[in-house]
């Protein structure tokens, strides 16, 4: 028997210039519904000014009323603000922005169907964007606005295809929520810092536009992207050089902008293979190698960071080998291989402290501590973690100290220590909040989630989990998505919703094995073995917690281990095979007690006590 169809309508909003992004969001809408919704009986529909009938009265009014009805609301801009119109209660300057304030308005009333409004612009070329016109100055200003304000997010895209990305990305999320009415996020390495090339000589025009790009990367530190993103425009347009060029591409890579990054990226490359220039080659093959590698291609990744340390070898440049060392030791940290990790840190490590790179010194020791972290050594990597901290601090390094401040909450979180954990989370936050970063936010939302979800407050966990995913899905950070559905898998699995939690977990362990992420990977097998284990699957949940564990030995990952073998026990015990649940859970225990992992310890020291219980009674 057919289910009754969820309708949702949704409004696009646009001033003139938008027909061909118009014609796709219908289109894009359209094979969504036959894909993904439709099997889920909910069918979304396209709302826009040309489906307002005639009629009387002020024609801006009649798309009001039709706007009113929706439950989604998608604005996008251009280079035009659009057309007066007319006198309006909002005092709004186009009818686009009376759209939008009545949009908001809905939103903020509780009894008002509009559950979302997403924010799209489309990005304007630099000649443009350095030398504003009247209507584009309008939507600068609103673009500010919304930095400013921080009500919701927005994003750019470039081309057709990444607008149909981004619709088809927001209509996945809105048919999730539609269906959902103990990982604590991934600790991102921390990239260590380029070396700026310098020529030895600066022309006049050289050096102005050099004050232009100085200028630009203190608006972005102080989280002024759109004033940033204008003045970098200004300096590409005065001198369109290679350096400026990977300046942008710098910016743009922090601000998730990745398709236009890598269009920067392939212009630099060009320039310096034409001037023979190895030093800028070395650093934009780095940069493309940061790309390739929020975007999961680990391989790629790789490759570009070897291009780049084999001209650095070629120069005898250290403080470039050092860059790409410590880039190397995170391509090989996400995929698991700690070994190669490290001996990479150590190595970028030893030559920062030679050269007494503070900066350098301070990226090494985090990225070693994350190491640490994972083999289980909690004492080691607070320590390296405070080293780390003591030299952002020192440096007035903001992004640095969100970094390490995140790294030891999770270390407090591990030992038990909620308030501690939180506190540190906060700390990262205000500041990540504050540069306009939008990665570092979604590492702490996802962090806090962990520290909410252990302490039972899954409202508040999915919230945080669920800020952390659309700020991952604007970025496409794929390792950041897989974070945030397992995440969410547990909080569902909590709530009971077991076909909801599967679907997570699912999509979280499909993400992590396209990346050949092994932690990832094992974090979901284990998921799932618990979803397995609720439902009476035993035999299939025995199989996830192996799959798990195998891959946390070989990491040497110790609180992974220490899950499994508590999971295992458990699995025992529903068997009634309570010699085996035993010694399982004494493992278990052995680990986490050695490491001061103080959750883990305190659940399977009371399970122990009761399978002890059990087999006394027999």
């Amino acid at each position: 028997m057919p289910g009754q169809l969820t309708s949702y309508r949704i409004f696009i909003a646009s001033p003139k210039g938008l027909d061909e992004e118009r014609k796709a969001f219908k289109n894009e809408i359209g094979e969504y519904n036959n894909d993904e919704a439709l099997h889920r009986d909910v069918i979304f529909q396209a709302v826009g000014w040309e489906d307002t009938l005639p009629g009387m009265g002020r024609p801006q009014s009649q798309i009001n009323e039709e706007l009113k009805k929706c439950d989604f609301f998608v604005l996008i801009l251009h280079d035009r603000w659009g057309s007066d119109p007319g006198d309006n209660p909002s005092n709004a300057t186009s009818g686009t922005e009376e759209e939008y304030k009545i949009a908001l308005e809905c939103f903020k009333r509780s009894k008002a169907p509009m559950k979302q409004l997403v924010c799209l612009f489309k990005s304007v070329p630099l000649p443009q964007m350095a030398d504003a016109g009247p209507e584009l100055k309008k939507v600068i200003n609103f673009k500010r606005k919304l930095e400013k304000e921080k009500t919701l997010l927005y994003s750019d895209f470039t081309s057709l295809d990444d607008f149909k990305k981004l619709i088809r990305k927001n209509l996945g999320r809105w048919l999730r929520e539609d269906g959902n009415s103990l990982d604590g996020g991934y600790q991102y390495p921390q990239t260590p810092p380029e070396t700026p090339f310098q020529p030895e000589l600066e022309t006049r025009q050289e050096l102005a536009t050099s004050e232009i790009i100085s200028k630009a990367h203190e608006l972005a530190r102080q989280g002024k992207l759109v004033d940033a993103e204008i003045a970098f425009s200004k300096a590409i347009v005065n001198d369109p050089s290679a350096k400026n060029l990977l300046s942008y591409a710098q910016f743009l890579t922090l601000t998730g902008q990745l398709d236009k990054t890598m269009v920067m990226l392939e212009q630099a490359l060009k320039l310096s293979e034409s001037e023979a220039d190895e030093i800028m080659r070395a650093n934009t093959f780095n940069a493309v190698g940061i790309v390739f590698r929020i975007r999961g291609d680990l391989e790629g990744a790789e490759e570009m960071c070897r291009k780049a340390l084999e001209i650095n070898e070629k120069l005898g440049r250290p403080e470039g080998m050092a860059n790409q060392y410590g880039n190397l030791g995170i391509v090989f940290q996400i995929r698991g291989d700690l070994e190669g990790a490290e001996e990479m840190y150590r190595k970028s490590l030893a030559i920062e402290e030679k050269l007494g790179r503070q900066e350098g010194m301070a990226s090494d020791y985090g990225n070693l501590g994350i190491v640490l972290k994972t083999r289980g050594d909690l004492e080691g990597a607070e320590e390296m973690y405070r080293k780390a901290l003591e030299i952002n601090g020192k440096l007035g390094h903001q992004e640095g100290m969100a970094n390490q401040y995140g790294n030891l909450g999770i270390v407090f979180r591990i030992r038990g220590d909620l308030e501690g954990a939180e506190e540190m989370c906060r700390k990262a936050l205000e500041i990540n909040e504050k540069l306009g970063r939008p990665e570092g936010m979604a590492s702490d939302y996802g962090n806090l989630g962990t520290v909410f979800q252990i302490r039972g407050d899954l409202e508040g966990a999915e919230e945080m989990y669920r800020k952390a995913l659309e700020i991952n899905e604007k970025l496409g950070h794929q390792e950041g998505m897989a974070n945030q559905y397992g995440n969410l898998g547990i909080v569902l699995k909590t709530r009971g919703d077991l076909e909801g939690a599967e679907e997570m977990c699912r999509k979280a362990l499909e993400i992590n094995e396209k990346l050949g992420h092994q932690e990832g990977m094992a974090n979901q097998y284990g998921n799932l073995g618990i979803v397995f284990r609720i439902r009476g699957d035993l035999d299939r949940a025995e199989e996830m917690y192996k799959k798990s564990l195998a891959i946390e030995e070989k990491l040497g990952r110790q609180e992974g281990m220490a899950s499994d073998y508590g999971n295992l026990a458990n699995v025992l015990w529903a068997r009634e095979d309570l010699d085996e649940a035993e010694a399982m859970c004494e493992k278990a225990l052995e680990i986490a007690t050695q490491c001061g992992f103080k959750e883990i310890e305190e659940i399977v020291a009371r399970n122990l006590e009761k399978i002890k219980e059990e087999r006394l009674a027999e």
